[in-house]
């Protein structure tokens, strides 16, 4: 049973995936409150948010930038509800959600001004790969922001570990790890208060 909540998450599909995705938008509500707080959003900015679940962020996002907001997730039904989320904007032109994976995306080379990942690194095959993929549409002096439940010290870790097949959490070091060998030049890490959630944020 656990196991199939996780590939919900990991890939929401069916009325069930619907369902995940309206619970990971409540569920995830302070991590991205903390991540908000972190992140410097130019008025001009563009954004992508990969794994952009419900589109949540999305909208949050719309409110903060002139310029446009996507969304990228290989979960079609994630796509689907993060487009009916935000349609006022898709139909006005400042927003694209595409259904691609992280590790092939189909967009042009420094697109971007901010990048932003909630809660799906975790699933994220080949990291390292992945993060030099996420660099190559990422403008100079743009940025890339992590948020995550868990800063890798939670002490449910292991068991999700022990559980999925191909999960993996990250410290706040081997993030800025592979964010530097991605290409990143510098690298900061937030830690919210009495809690384990974590906002890694690299500059380009």
């Amino acid at each position: 049973m656990v196991a199939e909540k996780i590939d919900q998450c990991m890939k929401p599909h069916g009325e069930e995936g619907i369902q995940t995705i309206k619970n990971m938008n409540e569920n995830h509500k302070e991590i991205s409150e903390f991540a908000f707080e972190c992140i410097d959003v130019g008025e001009n900015d563009k954004i992508i948010d990969i794994g952009c679940g419900g589109g949540v962020n999305i909208e949050k996002f719309l409110k903060l930038t002139r310029n446009n907001v996507d969304g990228l997730d290989y979960s079609e039904v994630s796509v689907g509800e993060s487009i009916k989320r935000n349609q006022s904007a898709v139909d006005n032109g400042r927003c694209e959600v595409i259904q691609a994976n992280v590790i092939d995306m189909p967009i042009d080379d420094g697109s971007y001004d901010l990048v932003t990942a909630f809660e799906t690194i975790y699933f994220w095959p080949d990291i390292g790969k992945t993060f030099k993929e996420v660099s190559r549409i990422i403008k100079a002096n743009g940025q890339f922001v992590i948020a995550q439940e868990t800063d890798g010290t939670h002490p449910d870790d292991e068991k999700w570990l022990a559980t999925v097949e191909g999960m993996r959490v990250y410290t706040a070091p081997e993030l800025e790890k592979y964010l530097l060998n991605a290409g990143f030049k510098h690298v900061n890490a937030f830690k919210k208060e009495n809690e384990y959630i974590l906002v890694v944020i690299a500059k380009k």
